[in-house]
């Protein structure tokens, strides 16, 4: 809206009985939501009854309902909806659609009022002031300019007893002329003096007359009435404009130049992180509980495989899996201004959701495609809370992304641990922590299978990176260095004596993806990570490794 110093109502109503739908929104959620759908788009207001706009041809309606969105600032629905908002404001677009995405918009109208209060008033001093003003212009003027062509007065200048005209030695009557003068002009002047008892001046060749100083009239004084009077209207007009100008704050309308171009938000706005993780702990209880129905819509690989392969073994064991409660909450993102977005989230776990005498924080990887999909969890993992790094926000949220070279350490960490957990060596040089946490868990679980009492001939190990995420490209800058998350796929190859019966327990027979018979068995396995750096210290933390499928050959 072009405009400032006001509010602004739309109203929108339905002739047929359509149920509508009135939001707002950021640009960056509203641009992505309706991309490719048809719509009508008003760019500019021009009161009373002018607007600029265009059609956008393209689908019917958008991909998701949209009452459903999360990123809504406001919302309501009726068949009558009005949405009343600052000029002032932040930017924002306003979306007016049917409730029911299978309905249409026709038969629908929409008005906009703008709030006017004072304008009458003011534009009334407004005139009255201009008035006043053109009239007090025109009458200096016409002072000024009948000062300039006044003829001056006959006595200016004419000091009496001295010089040629005014009876001086000069102006005897003896000589030519002396009493009769030359001319008609002469004798009327003679006559003149004559009457009075005074000589006349004596006449001289025209082509000899000189200029006479001492006959010009002196420098007038300034008038200073006419100064004071212009003083007094250029304070008059000036004290108008001063107590017209402490109108600025009234609710009036006024035209503008907004800048509606950074439609930017935080992918969790401040305050909405708590909100967030409220939301997924809910969704993912529901979806444990139904055996993970709907699962892919709150999480993507690399951790619903994880979390697949836990319902299966949960089930298998007859367990209950449910999702950690979080007293704690923070979340950041570098990422502002357009989609795909992606952020971290930290919640610091009650005592009552995780095991061990350690409170823990769980760290979480969340990405976003576009405006019409919903924030996904790509990677989970927990560090002891002691740990939990101070993130470094500035004014508007955004925490920086962590520098080039974490990125380097984050590629060079993975093969330091994908290696560590094929031989139990930790390299000079690698990070931290390597030989704790979950890290150690997978070694003593090859040792165990390597034991000699096991009964396996033979147990191979090979790992390698995750790749089908970047988890270099997603980091975030801290308070004295950088945090960031990576995955270790590792695949075990088991094999058993041919007289053997092979049996790995519960969890493995849970995953298994075949039935054929055989002596060798191959399991899958994950192992998520945190990497921390503080100064130049690299420490890498894992609290658990996963299971995620196994098959016989």
């Amino acid at each position: 809206m072009p405009y400032s110093g006001s509010s602004v109502t739309v109203t929108a109503k339905n002739s047929k009985g359509t149920e509508l739908f009135v939001g707002t929104a950021s640009g960056v959620d509203a641009d992505s939501y309706l991309d490719g759908v048809a719509q009508e788009q008003i760019s500019d207001v021009s009161f009373p009854n002018s607007a600029t706009h265009r059609f956008t041809p393209g689908d019917e309606k958008p991909e998701a309902d949209i009452a459903d969105r999360d990123w809504w600032i406001s919302q309501d629905t009726g068949k009558t909806v009005a949405k009343t908002f600052g000029l002032d404001a932040e930017p924002q677009v306003l979306v007016i659609a049917p409730a029911n995405s299978d309905d249409s918009l026709d038969g629908t109208t929409v008005s906009l009022q703008m709030r006017v209060k004072g304008v009458f008033a003011l534009s009334l001093l407004g005139i009255a002031g201009t008035i006043i003003l053109a009239g007090f212009s025109v009458f200096f003027f016409m002072r000024w300019w009948a000062s300039r062509i006044r003829p001056p007065k006959k006595d200016a200048g004419r000091p009496n007893g001295s010089g040629p005209e005014g009876g001086g030695p000069d102006s005897s009557d003896s000589g030519p002329g002396g009493g009769s003068g030359s001319g008609r002009g002469g004798r009327g002047l003679a006559d003149d003096h004559t009457a009075t008892g005074e000589p006349g001046p004596a006449t001289q060749p025209i082509s000899t007359v000189q200029p006479d100083t001492a006959g010009q009239a002196p420098p007038r004084r300034r008038d200073l009435r006419n100064r004071r009077s212009f003083r007094a209207v250029t304070a008059s007009v000036l004290g108008t404009g001063l107590v017209l100008s402490g109108c600025a704050n009234m609710p009036i309308a006024k035209p503008s130049s907004p800048d509606t171009t950074p439609y930017e938000r935080t992918a969790v706005r401040p305050g909405e992180a708590g909100k967030f993780m409220t939301n997924y702990t809910e969704s993912l209880d529901k979806t444990l509980g139904d055996k993970g129905s709907d699962l892919d819509k709150i999480q993507a690989a690399p951790l619903i495989d994880h979390t697949r392969a836990q319902i299966q073994i949960a089930d298998k064991a007859k367990q209950k899996l449910r999702a950690p409660n979080f007293t704690e909450v923070v979340a950041g993102s570098p990422n502002f201004t357009e989609y795909p977005m992606w952020f971290y989230a930290f919640g610091t776990a009650d005592k009552n959701s995780t095991d061990g005498d350690k409170q823990l924080t769980q760290v979480m990887l969340v990405t976003r495609e576009s405006a019409s999909t919903d924030p996904l969890v790509r990677s989970a993992s927990y560090i002891p809370t002691d740990q939990m790094p101070t993130l470094m926000a500035d004014d508007s949220g955004a925490v920086e992304k962590g520098p080039e070279e974490f990125s380097e350490d984050l590629t060079t960490a993975s093969g330091d641990v994908s290696s560590f957990l094929v031989d139990g060596k930790a390299k000079s040089g690698g990070p931290e922590g390597l030989k704790e946490g979950g890290f150690k868990g997978f070694r003593d679980y090859l040792g165990d299978l390597r034991d000699e009492d096991s009964g396996f001939d033979k147990v191979d190990v090979d790992c390698k990176p995750y790749e089908d995420l970047k988890f270099e490209d997603m980091t975030l800058s801290t308070e004295n260095g950088a945090i960031g998350m990576g995955e270790v796929r590792c695949t075990l190859t088991i094999k058993a004596p041919s007289d053997y019966a092979l049996d790995l327990g519960d969890t493995v027979e849970a995953v298994k993806t075949n039935d054929k018979e055989g002596d060798t068995i191959k399991v899958d396995t994950a192992h998520p990570y945190v990497l921390m750096k503080t100064g130049d210290e690299l420490t890498a933390v894992a609290t658990d490794w996963n299971v995620l499928s196994s098959k016989v050959e």
